[in-house]
């Protein structure tokens, strides 16, 4: 059964979604769970997709804006 990312509304799963490339929303929750201490390998899994995409997110080869976007989230809710 799959949970939803309480930031973005981002479906997380264990192995029920499949994502060959991350749109906007799944790469800034993406940053969001790396953010709050989740581990690379375990992101990867509840996104459905692998290791290579995360990275291309990470390093900011695609989505440049989602790193930032993230941010702006975790400072509104803690407010």
């Amino acid at each position: 059964m799959a949970t939803i990312h309480p930031l973005t509304g981002v479906k997380l799963n264990e192995v029920e979604i499949e994502r060959k490339a991350l749109n906007f929303e799944e790469a800034v929750t993406a940053h969001l769970m790396r953010m709050t201490g989740e581990k690379y390998n375990i992101i990867a899994q509840h996104l459905g997709t692998n290791t290579h995409r995360l990275g291309e997110v990470f390093r900011e080869e695609v989505h440049q804006s989602a790193k930032q976007v993230a941010s702006q989230l975790l400072t509104t809710a803690a407010e």
